[in-house]
C-alpha cells in the first residue's frame, strides 16, 4: 500500500526518483483513513541500506509517527534513530532511539544498538563532552538519558552502569538524596551488578554527608550507621571497607552525642526523667565513644529517680 493515496502502486517506491519520493513523503501531512504498517516503510529502509540518510530523513520527517500501527512505530522510530546519528544529529537520535526502546524494541540486535548509542550519547552529555551552543554543559540531560535507558531497558546489560554512572554524578555534585535514589533501584534491580558494592556504602555515605552535626534527626544518624554496618557485613574485604571502618567511629560518635544534646536539652527544662533515658542510650549503646563518656557522668551528677524507669518515655 502506497502511504501517500492508501491504494496500490503499481511501482515500488524504492525504485522512484528521490524527488518524487519526497513528494510522496510531503502528502502523507496528514492523517492516513487507517494506520500504515511495516511495508510502508520499506522505502525508507531502502534509502538507509543505501546509505542515503538525507532522502531517508526527508521522508520520515514529512510523517508522524502516530500514522502508522504499533509494530510500525517501533520501526519508524528505529530508522528516525538510525537516520539521525548518521547524520550526527544526536538530539534527535536520543529521542527516536528512546520512542524505540520505551516500546519495547521487538529486534533485539537493533534493541542493543539502541541501547549502545544511548548510553555513549547520555555518558557524553554527563561528562560535559558536549554542550548546548558549544558552550553549556547539559549534564541533566545526561543523566535523563541513562535514567531513561535503565528504566525502560532494564532488562538490557548496561542498565546498571547507567545507573551507577548517574548516581555517582549526583553524589559529586552533592545531590546526596537523587544519588541515593539511583542507588537504591540498583540494587534493587540488579543485586548482582559489579556496582553493587559501590552502591551499597554510597547510600550510607550520602546519608552520612547530610548530617550536619549531633542535633540533627537522630533518625538520618542512625540509617547511616546501619546502613554502613550492612555494608561491611555483605562486603567484609570491599573496596570501601576503610572508608567504612572510619565512618562507623564516626557516625557511633555522632549518635552518642545526639543521644546527649537531647538529654541536656532534657535537663535543662527539668525533664530528669528524659534525661536519663537520653543519656542511657549514649552510654549503653555507643559505651566506648567520648559522648558516651560524658553521658555517664552527667548521668551520676542527677539526683536519683524517685520511682523505678523503665522503657524510654521521655514526657
Amino acid at each position: 500500500m502506497s502511504p501517500s493515496t492508501g491504494s496500490p502502486s503499481p511501482v515500488p517506491l524504492r525504485t522512484l526518483p528521490s524527488a518524487l519520493l519526497l513528494a510522496l513523503g510531503a502528502a502523507c501531512a496528514s492523517p492516513p483513513e487507517e494506520p500504515y504498517g511495516l511495508a510502508d516503510l520499506e522505502p525508507v529502509r531502502s534509502l538507509v541500506a543505501e546509505g542515503r540518510y538525507d532522502e531517508a530523513w526527508d521522508i520520515l520527517e514529512s510523517q508522524e509517527r502516530e500514522y502508522y500501527d504499533r509494530d510500525a512505530q517501533a520501526e519508524f522510530s528505529r530508522l528516525a534513530g538510525e537516520v539521525a546519528w548518521q547524520l550526527g544529529d544526536k538530539d534527535r537520535a536520543i529521542r527516536h532511539y528512546e520512542e524505540y526502546i520505551f516500546y519495547e524494541a521487538p529486534d533485539a540486535e537493533a534493541a542493543r544498538l539502541a541501547e549502545e548509542r544511548l548510553f555513549e550519547l547520555g555518558l557524553e552529555l554527563l561528562e560535559g563532552r558536549r554542550k548546548a551552543f558549544g558552550i553549556f554543559p547539559d549534564r541533566t540531560r545526561g543523566a535523563t538519558t541513562l535514567l531513561h535507558l535503565a528504566s525502560w531497558a532494564p532488562l538490557s546489560d548496561l542498565a546498571d552502569d547507567a545507573l551507577a554512572r548517574v548516581g555517582e554524578w549526583h553524589f559529586q555534585d552533592r545531590q546526596f538524596r537523587d544519588a541515593i535514589e539511583d542507588y537504591r533501584l540498583l540494587l534493587r534491580f540488579h543485586p548482582d551488578s559489579e556496582w553493587a558494592d559501590l552502591a551499597e556504602f554510597r547510600i550510607g555515605h550520602c546519608q552520612f554527608l547530610m548530617i550536619d552535626g549531633p542535633w540533627v534527626d537522630g533518625r538520618l544518624i542512625d540509617g547511616s550507621l546501619r546502613q554502613i554496618q550492612e555494608y561491611l557485613r555483605k562486603y567484609p574485604s570491599g573496596l570501601y571497607r576503610d572508608q567504612a571502618e572510619e565512618l562507623v567511629q564516626t557516625l557511633e560518635e555522632l549518635s552518642a552525642g545526639h543521644h546527649l544534646v537531647v538529654g541536656e536539652y532534657y535537663e535543662d527544662i527539668g525533664n530528669l526523667r528524659g534525661a536519663r533515658y537520653r543519656y542511657r542510650k549514649a552510654s549503653e549503646e555507643h559505651a566506648e565513644t567520648e559522648a558516651a563518656a560524658e553521658a555517664r557522668r552527667r548521668l551520676a551528677a542527677l539526683p536519683p529517680p524517685e520511682e523505678p524507669e523503665t522503657g524510654g518515655a521521655e514526657g
